[in-house]
């Protein structure tokens, strides 16, 4: 997938919307980690912002509750959120910083990044 095609997720994402997703129904998601750690990739002044309308997209598809693949399937409903999760990732990692990390652990507490 080209990840420039993540963009037009964006309109779905804001802060509000994902912290909310976060305590919520994303508790219960593996890979909520890493997608806290392009949430506060994306709050960094520092990040492009070619990186930060990535993300946006990703996340806003994330929390979207329409997406490719039901999330309500048992087991495989939150595999292309995984996936588009993970090119955002790819897309962003050399602008993540360590205090990224620290704040996604703080939201966070359980699970990993992997």
């Amino acid at each position: 997938m080209n990840p420039l095609k993540l963009i037009k997720y964006a309109k779905f994402f804001s802060s509000s919307k994902f912290l909310n997703f976060a305590t919520g129904v994303g508790k219960n998601v593996a890979f909520l980690r890493r997608a806290a750690i392009l949430f506060y990739c994306f709050r960094d002044p520092d990040t492009p912002k070619y990186v930060k309308a990535i993300v946006a997209g990703a996340l806003g598809y994330l929390i979207l509750p329409i997406d490719l693949v039901s999330d309500r399937i048992p087991f495989i409903g939150w595999v292309d959120d995984a996936a588009v999760i993970a090119l955002a990732f790819k897309v962003a990692n050399r602008f993540i910083k360590p205090m990224h990390r620290e704040q996604a652990q703080k939201l966070v507490p359980f699970g990993s990044e992997e």
